[in-house]
């Protein structure tokens, strides 16, 4: 994340980047210039290729600004949740890159809740959470009406909805914010991921190269099958990999690497939406051909219809 002055030096407020794809995640992809090849798509849809940063690529200004709060906490949400989140990993992706496989309960929860957040906290994941989120807790539950009906005071609005919005018009936007850091530490599905079985294929040997993407993470639908799976690109030559059981694990790895190479980067191209990151600009062809032809991997529909509406509503009433 960074921190940078807003266009007129005389107004003392600062906004932040917020980088949903970590710096240390993609420096792997660094060539020897400091520099990774990003395919971005433009604004008018056009793709293209160039060399930048890591600090140039993957982040939104102000992503998780909350509002309606002092300017001292807008941005509490990145820097005492979304920060700690990224520096935690780290430790972890560094063990795995060194082919250790973390043991101890801090580290694989650290990692879990790394991977977690990934599909969570993209520009879109955040709006479209937003949305849904808005659009549940503004729908009238006849039991709430109830309760507000009998707390309800003279000049108050009829509709509970009408009152939350008059009382504080920021109240339901600042929730789903801080309802997607709960949800990144929802503890069925942390329990589930950092119990899986987890290794570490390197493709070293072959000639190809994993990509990563702004969606990076591949995830199976059926999590507790025999086959259910999710993998995260480490670095050009080694993927991570998390499974339901030893034996798919063992399976898919006698794989030939090169179709491992080859299949997971259709995976994590095709999910892509706005970047693709790469070593070189050698596979632009097969980005603008495959980029955004799969729809990416989503947590939040089924955990906020399980959620945020009970907790709100029983805090107002």
């Amino acid at each position: 994340m960074k921190w940078y002055k807003g266009p007129s030096a005389s107004k003392k407020w600062f906004r932040l980047k917020s980088h949903y794809i970590p710096q240390f995640y993609l420096k792997p992809w660094e060539g020897a210039d400091g520099k990774l090849e990003v395919f971005l798509r433009r604004s008018d849809g056009f793709l293209i290729s160039k060399r930048l940063h890591r600090k140039a690529t993957g982040y939104a200004v102000d992503l998780y600004k909350l509002p309606g709060v002092s300017p001292t906490d807008e941005h509490k949400m990145e820097t005492a949740f979304m920060a700690p989140v990224d520096d935690e990993a780290v430790h972890a992706r560094d063990m795995l890159l060194g082919a250790i496989t973390p043991t101890d309960l801090r580290t694989r929860h650290a990692w879990a809740r790394f991977v977690l957040s990934l599909m969570i906290r993209s520009p879109e994941e955040v709006a479209e959470f937003k949305k849904s989120y808005t659009n549940l807790i503004m729908t009238s539950q006849p039991e709430f009406q109830a309760k507000y009906a009998k707390l309800r005071e003279e000049g108050d609005p009829e509709w509970f909805e009408d009152w939350m919005v008059q009382y504080d018009a920021t109240h339901v936007e600042r929730s789903a914010m801080f309802a997607i850091t709960t949800f990144i530490e929802h503890p069925r599905i942390l329990n589930l991921l950092q119990n899986m079985h987890w290794t570490v294929i390197d493709i070293s040997p072959v000639t190809g190269r994993f990509m990563t993407s702004d969606r990076p993470v591949m995830l199976t639908q059926g999590m507790l099958q025999y086959s259910g799976h999710y993998a995260l690109p480490l670095s050009p030559t080694r993927l991570f990999l998390a499974t339901t059981t030893i034996q798919f694990a063992q399976q898919f790895m006698r794989l030939p690497a090169s179709k491992i190479v080859r299949e997971i980067n259709k995976l994590v191209v095709g999910q892509a939406r706005k970047y693709v990151y790469a070593t070189d600009s050698s596979r632009l062809g097969f980005v603008r051909r495959q980029m955004g032809k799969l729809p990416s991997p989503t947590l939040l529909a089924p955990l906020i219809r399980t959620a945020a509406a009970g907790r709100f509503w029983a805090e107002k009433l």
